[in-house]
């Protein structure tokens, strides 16, 4: 299932995400990022995984959007992780509830 990741009204790019833990209420994958992401938040988002400022990680206002036009509910928060030393840009959307799970699935 493609989700949408934005920072406020910016569009950081698109995950093609599966269940990571049901029970959790965890879904996630890797990042196709787009060129905003890469100009403007790839060093904020590297920068964050060695020292992390998590208010500053809160004003992002990050978000995820279904492709049927829904607002993911994170309850648990969404966290990515951008390591120099991989190309793969994970993300996972944790605490999110049983109807949205279903629709997963």
């Amino acid at each position: 299932m493609e989700i949408q990741l934005f920072a406020g009204s910016i569009k950081l790019g698109i995950v093609d995400s599966k269940i990571i833990d049901d029970s959790m209420g965890i879904v996630g994958g890797i990042l196709q990022p787009s060129p905003a992401y890469f100009s403007d938040f790839q060093s904020f988002f590297r920068a964050n995984t060695q020292a992390p400022d998590w208010q500053a990680l809160a004003d992002l206002e990050l978000t995820g959007l279904f492709s049927l036009g829904e607002i993911l509910e994170c309850d648990g928060g969404i966290c990515l992780t951008d390591v120099e030393e991989y190309s793969e840009i994970s993300v996972e959307f944790c605490g999110l509830n049983q109807r949205i799970m279903s629709i997963i699935r």
